[in-house]
């Protein structure tokens, strides 16, 4: 999905969109309206035609940023000390099983599609979910971690 009638032009925003996307979730999101700028930025790499897919995980990353440098009075009020020590232990195997899961997603079902003819859609939807699954559960540990400090 593009804004942009010229395909060129097209590919060239959407490469520059998500640079600065990259450079502002990794340089500037912890700053006053971080998580604005970085939702701003999903909404114009969407119509600057970068795809469904990177729009979507910097709006859920987004909602996730205004969350930065917040008092996590609500984890420290609604779970115990043991259940938010546990999910902080947590953190870090969410974490690594999501990096995999992801690396599963993009590059690996297109390798398993081109080199071994792998095209099965149950398998597809299973990485898929779970990889939202575990960015959903990275988030929810990580605060659960965060609280603990």
């Amino acid at each position: 999905m593009s804004i942009v009638p010229n395909l060129l032009i097209t590919g060239i925003l959407a490469v520059l969109f998500s640079f600065i996307f990259l450079v502002w979730a990794t340089t500037f999101v912890q700053r006053k309206y971080g998580a604005l700028v970085l939702a701003l930025l999903s909404i114009v790499m969407l119509l600057a035609g970068a795809g469904f897919g990177p729009a979507l995980l910097g709006i859920i990353l987004s909602l996730a940023a205004t969350r930065i440098n917040a008092p996590l009075t609500w984890w420290r009020t609604h779970l115990s000390d043991g259940s938010r020590r546990f999910l902080g232990k947590l953190w870090p195997w969410s974490f690594s099983a999501g990096v995999i899961v992801w690396l599963l997603l993009f590059p690996g079902l297109s390798i398993l599609s081109y080199f071994f003819g792998v095209d099965n859609l149950t398998l597809i939807l299973i990485i898929i979910s779970s990889a939202f699954g575990f960015l959903f559960l990275t988030i929810f540990t990580g605060f659960a971690h965060d609280s603990q400090r």
